[in-house]
């Protein structure tokens, strides 16, 4: 029996893209444009679920973000957004299922 692996990656909406830039201290390694990240993210989830690995799409509100990172004297870049993420995924009730 083997079990399934998950993963969450921290998802931006669109409308907060632009913050999100703004704040994040790797911006430079992401796209400019929030329909290009979404279709590069979603082509990683692709590829993760052909290697039997599900990647949950986890919402991350920017600005609770900072409040996160502020909190913990953290930077904005990908590491503290996966932490951020796997605190959200672990902390969440299981009927909550945001898998794509």
């Amino acid at each position: 029996m083997s079990l399934e692996q998950r993963a969450g990656i921290c998802w931006i909406r669109e409308e907060q893209w632009q913050r999100f830039l703004d704040v994040a201290d790797d911006s430079d390694m992401l796209e400019d444009d929030w329909h290009e990240w979404a279709a590069k993210t979603d082509e990683m989830i692709t590829t993760f679920a052909e290697k039997g690995i599900s990647v949950d799409k986890v919402p991350v509100d920017v600005e609770a973000l900072i409040i996160w990172c502020n909190e913990r004297d953290r930077s904005i870049n990908s590491s503290s957004r996966a932490e951020y993420v796997t605190q959200i995924m672990t902390s969440e009730p299981k009927g909550s299922d945001t898998r794509h």
